[in-house]
């Protein structure tokens, strides 16, 4: 297949900044459990077919991060593969059941790259 006919993998990463934690958590503690159970249900992701690889975590450098608290790094076949990701049932779910609730802002952004 020539480059010029050939689908472009498609880099899809997202931001998310989470809602504060309930005022019923007082303790660090409680607080740092809260947190990682968020974390793991963003971790979802990585359950969803369609990435050929993918990363969740939080900034290494926080101050850098703009407020975003955990970011998700995928690698999609092509264009189509994302968008069947993106509508697909396991996908909704997590977004629905994990992610909306605990978030209060999401961006995402994604570009083509090689041949």
């Amino acid at each position: 297949m020539s480059s010029s006919t050939a689908s472009k993998k498609i880099i899809h990463i997202v931001l998310w900044k989470l809602a504060p934690p309930p005022s019923t958590l007082t303790s660090a503690s409680d607080v740092a459990a809260h947190t990682q159970k968020i974390h793991d249900g963003i971790a979802k992701l990585l359950t969803v077919p369609g990435p050929l690889e993918g990363f969740v975590g939080p900034p290494k450098i926080a101050d850098r991060a703009k407020g975003f608290d955990f970011g998700f790094y995928s690698v999609f076949a092509d264009a189509e593969a994302l968008q069947k990701y993106a509508v697909s049932d396991a996908h909704m779910k997590v977004v629905i059941e994990d992610i909306r609730p605990n978030t209060v802002d999401v961006m995402a952004y994604d570009f083509e790259f090689g041949a």
